[in-house]
């Protein structure tokens, strides 16, 4: 178990424990970008209302 002294104010993570979350988000966050911008290109490409 981890020493509190290692412990990250107010969350109670360790700094490698709110690194590890904090890369799952960015991957997240990229992965959902990537999926808006393909739907937003469709959605131009395939309305005829859009063009």
């Amino acid at each position: 178990m981890a020493d509190e002294s290692e412990k990250v104010y107010p969350t109670g993570l360790t700094a490698k424990e709110a690194d590890e979350i904090n890369e799952g988000l960015k991957w997240g966050t990229r992965i959902y970008a990537a999926i808006a911008v393909l739907a937003h290109i469709l959605a131009y490409m395939l309305t005829p209302w859009l063009q």
